[in-house]
């Protein structure tokens, strides 16, 4: 539900993401377990002498688990993330070893800021501590969690630092990517993003070769019983390469989220895609084509396939006719079709204070039939709020979980009745029945119907005669798009986008009346439309209309065309 306060304040790490505050029943129940060993059974295994702990790799195993069950749900499979989680846990400790040889340091100053900023934005220094406990954690230990991180992202950072791509190489990743990423940029324009991205793609792959050279020289010892079975191994070895337990248990996941397939079933799928790549690797080597064999083997096998496929695009050898014949049947591709780019300003509309005295009287009116018997039946049929369909239950939340006038009238109210009054938040006025509550742990089982103020025809209306005189400003030059939000909270968005004749609009997507309302616009012109509460104001600085494709003029964009066609169609023999 919308009310419930979900605020992150944790900053992304590269590769290794640290979910931090995950109920998760695995880890908890194993919380609750690890009393139960000795002090000598602690730990799950030594990685070059350095002992670590078993909460480390739940932890881990629970990350995962969160991550991929939002993809996978039911279909997750248990031994499957055992399995990647143990490999990760290894692989998170090298890189720390990693950042030690760069002579990579942390200030624990960085650290204190991250802390605080997390503890400050849960708000409740005591609640902040208690989540931390839960997920086993101290405050010392905590904050070496941070530093770890931040020691993660700072040795991808170094790595990053030392790569400069060529011009060979921006050129190259232009002309691979001029139709598709960059198909409205000139090179100067994109040159920016793919330097951005070659350094990430080229740190990435340093990275790995880093990782890989450690990881052979790398003891792994005393293995606790639990874990022993997800020791990284080999499953497939052919024709030289050597596929593991981990390669084949990501390819399996992977697998699983693609297709309507059972974990048996995903398997085999898993293990026909390695015989699939190491035919393409065999037909590359013999076509003359090298990979770099100190990366991961599923690197390997994508410099494989991409050399494969050159070599064969190479080989390829169109005629005119050839060319014609394809530029015919596909002619709709090359044709230019309508668009513009515009700077939008976005305005939202709120309901005015006679708006939400509606909404009041009409939560009122709703709230005299109420009872506790009806209440759920109630909630589907009158309820505008994303809940309503399960009849407005919210099922069991802790205080803080909820924002401050419900909480406190859930805590306050009589439980099994309807509270007495309409209760009035940022989303709108709510209707709750208090089902049950235990005060010792500070949680309560609600339900409610939501009443959202609508704005009004009046309001909007008187909306519109303000938005006049931004117009004339912007007109006038007295004000611009890029300062038109200043000291004023309704502006919500402001930018220049791209607009598409399908109804799309590059960082809103698709909205099919803004995009023919713009499209239909005057060039130069400062306009507006109200749509669903919010007023668009936009000025459209470039506008193509539909052009009929003439051979001659697109003739090298369809030999290109051709010879991937052509291409992806020989790859298929050994796919």
């Amino acid at each position: 539900m919308a009310i419930r306060k979900f605020r992150k304040h944790i900053k992304p790490f590269i590769w290794f993401i640290t979910i931090l505050f995950i109920a998760s029943s695995a880890m908890l129940a194993y919380m609750n377990m690890k009393s139960s060993y000795s002090r000598a059974n602690v730990y799950a295994f030594k990685l070059d002498g350095d002992k670590i702990s078993k909460i480390d790799v739940e932890k881990t195993k629970a990350n995962l688990t969160q991550g991929y069950s939002r993809y996978l749900g039911d279909k997750l499979d248990k031994d499957l993330i055992e399995v990647i989680a143990f490999d990760d846990i290894i692989n998170r400790n090298l890189t720390l070893k990693i950042a030690e040889e760069l002579n990579l340091k942390v200030p624990n100053s960085e650290v204190n800021a991250q802390y605080e900023a997390i503890e400050n934005s849960v708000g409740n220094k005591e609640q902040f501590k208690r989540m931390l406990a839960v997920q086993g954690y101290t405050k010392k230990t905590f904050k070496n969690e941070i530093k770890n991180n931040m020691l993660i992202e700072k040795t991808f950072q170094k790595i990053q630092e030392g790569i400069v791509p060529t011009e060979e190489e921006i050129m190259n990743n232009y002309n691979e990517n001029k139709n598709t990423l960059y198909s409205e940029k000139s090179l100067d324009e994109a040159k920016e993003d793919i330097i951005k991205s070659l350094k990430e793609q080229k740190g990435m792959e340093e990275y790995l070769k880093l990782l890989e050279k450690i990881k052979v020289s790398a003891k792994i010892e005393d293995i606790s019983q639990e874990y022993q079975g997800l020791v990284e191994k080999t499953e497939i070895e052919k024709d030289g390469f050597v596929i593991t337990n981990v390669d084949l248990a990501k390819r399996t996941l992977n697998m699983l989220f693609m297709g309507n397939l059972d974990k048996v079933q995903a398997k085999e799928e898993a293990k026909k895609y390695y015989d699939s790549q190491i035919k393409i690797a065999n037909e590359a080597k013999k076509r003359g084509v090298t990979a770099d064999e100190t990366l991961p083997v599923d690197y390997q096998f994508a410099q494989y396939q991409k050399g494969l496929f050159e070599n064969i695009k190479s080989g390829i050898k169109p005629t005119d006719a050839d060319l014609k014949a394809y530029f015919e049947k596909n002619s709709l591709k090359y044709d230019t079709f309508p668009s513009a780019q515009a700077d939008i300003a976005i305005v939202k509309i709120e309901p005015s204070s006679e708006d939400k005295v509606k909404a009041k009287a009409e939560a009122e009116e709703i709230l005299k039939t109420l009872t506790s018997e009806n209440f759920k039946e109630k909630a589907k049929e009158l309820s505008q709020g994303p809940s309503a369909g399960n009849g407005g239950e919210l099922g069991w939340f802790s205080k803080g979980d909820m924002v401050e006038p419900f909480q406190k009238a859930v805590f306050e109210g009589e439980v099994g009745k309807v509270y007495p009054t309409p209760v009035e938040t940022v989303f709108g006025y709510h209707l709750i029945l208090i089902e049950d509550r235990n005060d010792k742990e500070s949680k309560a089982k609600a339900s409610h119907i939501l009443i959202i103020p609508k704005v009004s025809e009046a309001t909007i209306n008187s909306k519109e005669k303000e938005i006049e005189e931004l117009k004339n400003k912007l007109t006038s030059k007295e004000i611009t798009f890029e300062n038109i939000g200043k000291g004023r909270a309704d502006v919500v968005q402001t930018n220049k986008f791209k607009i598409n004749n399908a109804g799309y609009i590059s960082g809103l997507g698709y909205n099919e009346n803004l995009a023919k309302y713009i499209l239909d616009a005057p060039k130069d012109k400062v306009e507006s439309i109200t749509l669903d509460e919010k007023v668009y104001i936009f000025n459209k600085t470039e506008d193509i209309k539909y052009k009929k494709a003439k051979f001659e003029e697109v003739k090298d964009s369809v030999r290109e065309d051709y010879i991937n066609s052509k291409a992806q169609e020989d790859m298929k023999k050994y796919i």
